[in-house]
């Protein structure tokens, strides 16, 4: 009888972690970077007399982690990992403009004497540039428009667009805001302001703000750091990749849990590459933290 084939393991091909009470996947990572498997033990040691090596060692804790460096972003990475909430914005071909809200003071944002709202312009929504918008009153019937971002002005096939001063401003000169519900449009960018239903009287230096983002194919609103934050438990599949002669390892860990949170790294000239630590915890129903499977290569 011949030995058996060495069982070798090679890479990481993806994570799908899991609800724990439904066995419902929340997503696959496979862009992924190293990866590792830890049942790190620690120990106490019996010395005694003259003799210098250990009389008895005793195991005190194994601490059970899986670790991988991950380099894509889902949405249920935040949500599993650092417990960030997240909400979704379905698809938009012509952009989503979100609903403007005064920011200081009450009179620029006005159903009857101010902004009623803002809206992209029907047939300009190519010109939308993607960005967060404040709206400053200069006089009583006049606001100047500034923007946190030129990532977008330079789109192909949209208007060329260029800040004004350093205080981020896109309005050359100051637009009107016109009385009875009629419309000004903000040059370039591919939205308007609707005025109020009355005659507009807002308050100098009063501000106002919205968000504004171009053709996408979905945003997600991902909020961080909430007061009544909780890293959930939750179970995962990690499997190693397959290799030529068709073995496969897999790893199933049954209760894990985000045990440092996630650092989102964005470096200058390169890719996310987070490193997430997870702890594995002991399973009371499965009198484990995980099992792994190998299967052989047929």
């Amino acid at each position: 009888m011949t030995l058996s084939d060495d069982r070798v393991l090679f890479g990481i091909h993806s994570i799908a972690p899991y609800d724990r009470t439904t066995g419902e996947f929340f997503g696959i990572l496979k862009v992924l970077g190293d990866s590792e498997l830890s049942l790190a033990a620690s120990a106490v040691q019996l010395f005694g007399g003259a003799n210098k090596f250990p009389i008895a060692d005793e195991t005190t804790q194994i601490n059970s982690q899986f670790t991988s460096a991950v380099k894509s972003a889902p949405d249920f990475l935040f949500e599993k990992w650092i417990g960030a909430s997240v909400a979704t914005i379905a698809a938009a071909a012509l952009g989503t403009v979100g609903t403007i809200t005064n920011k200081k003071g009450t009179s620029a944002v006005s159903a009857t004497v101010g902004i009623a709202s803002v809206n992209a312009l029907s047939g300009s929504e190519d010109d939308l540039a993607t960005g967060h918008y404040i709206v400053k009153v200069v006089t009583a019937t006049t606001v100047d428009v500034y923007v946190d971002t030129d990532i977008d002005f330079s789109i192909p096939g949209a208007t060329s667009k260029l800040y004004v001063n350093d205080l981020l401003k896109i309005t050359v000169t100051p637009l009107t805001v016109p009385d009875s519900g009629s419309t000004v449009t903000i040059p370039d960018y591919g939205l308007e302001l609707v005025g109020g239903s009355g005659t507009v009287a807002m308050t100098v230096d009063d501000t106002a703000e919205f968000d504004a983002v171009a053709e996408h194919g979905g945003i997600s609103d991902i909020t961080l750091g909430q007061a009544t934050i909780t890293l959930p438990e939750f179970g995962f599949f990690a499997y190693g990749a397959r290799r030529a002669d068709n073995s496969i390892f897999r790893i199933h860990a049954f209760k894990a849990k985000s045990s440092t949170g996630m650092v989102v790294p964005l470096s200058e000239g390169a890719f996310m590459i987070t490193n997430l630590v997870t702890t594995l915890l002991y399973d009371n129903a499965q009198d484990a933290v995980a099992i792994a499977r190998a299967v052989a290569g047929a």
